[in-house]
């Protein structure tokens, strides 16, 4: 009998996870499923709980119900693995469940874990973190940093506003952040800049509750997709290339370049905090890598 591991965030969505969770128990027991789940505790015990059972016993899939952070925390485990990787979206953001089109629905979730219908996808590797949607640092570090510090965040959960945190941490970060110096090679072409705003590397083509910061990624390609912003005022980022962002448009205007390579480093004349997938992992200098169909993705479409 195949075996599948759960990790519940109770803190998710302010309280949705635990209610999925009822839910799915019940379509487990119902179908006499064979599983095991950790409810609650830090992102450590979580890969901790994970990694004991893989070491015990052939794991089929690990279920998230919870957000794209402690989906990114499972996942680490899950790279160049059999075992796949369910998400039942919980969280604010929910940037993967929208991308790859998976299911809140907890019938339909329990029915797609157990036909194993699963999806090869790339993964991208930022120093030492893997993510499956973008990896950045500048501008966009400084939203997730303040989105994911923010008082509000969680009242705007509480009335099913969770991506209109990220909205305000846009405008508060493009009115505060100051742009910094960088170096960046791709696939060994160098460009240099006096004036980042933001550098974002996608796997995927969104992240932040739907910006659409990488709008020609796809997740299995094969390549990191680069958007790069410099050399611009703070008003036309405020008022003229965000607004434009959060309508999903290619910016076609100076100041934003889009390349496509395998392997990119950054280097910052200051330490810029790095995100993935929206969790802070660090600061620059960065290296980040595409690894190709890496991660088995459960398909609950």
């Amino acid at each position: 009998m195949n075996m599948y591991l759960f990790i519940v965030n109770p803190a998710s969505g302010d309280g949705r996870a635990k209610s999925l969770w009822l839910k799915v128990e019940q379509h487990l027991q119902k179908k006499n499923v064979k599983y095991e789940v950790l409810f609650g505790g830090s992102e450590a015990s979580a890969r901790e709980f994970v990694w004991g059972k893989m070491k015990e016993e052939k794991v089929k899939a690990v279920a998230v119900i919870g957000g794209d952070g402690t989906a990114n925390a499972i996942l680490q485990d899950l790279v160049h693995c059999e075992t796949a990787l369910a998400i039942l979206p919980a969280g604010s953001g929910n940037d993967i469940a929208r991308i790859f089109g998976l299911t809140n629905h907890p019938g339909q979730f329990v029915e797609k874990l157990l036909s194993s219908k699963t999806k090869a996808v790339d993964v991208l590797k930022a120093n030492t973190c893997y993510g499956l949607t973008v990896a950045g640092t500048g501008l966009d570090a400084d939203i997730a940093q303040r989105v994911n510090q923010a008082f509000y965040k969680k009242w705007l959960n509480k009335i099913g506003a969770g991506s209109f945190a990220y909205t305000v941490g846009t405008v508060l970060s493009a009115l505060l952040f100051k742009p910094f110096k960088s170096i960046i090679t791709i696939d060994g072409d160098q460009y240099i800049s006096d004036e980042t705003w933001l550098l974002a590397f996608g796997n995927t083509s969104s992240y932040g509750g739907g910006l659409v910061i990488c709008p020609y990624a796809h997740p299995v390609d094969g390549v990191l997709d680069v958007t790069m912003l410099h050399t611009v005022k703070r008003g036309k980022v405020l008022f003229q290339l965000f607004p434009m962002l959060m309508r999903g448009e290619p910016i076609k205007k100076n100041g934003v370049m889009y390349k496509k390579g395998k392997k990119v480093s950054v280097d910052t004349d200051r330490p810029i905090p790095v995100m993935v997938d929206g969790e802070e992992i660090g600061t620059t200098p960065v290296q980040i890598t595409v690894h190709e169909k890496a991660l088995q993705l459960v398909l609950t479409t």
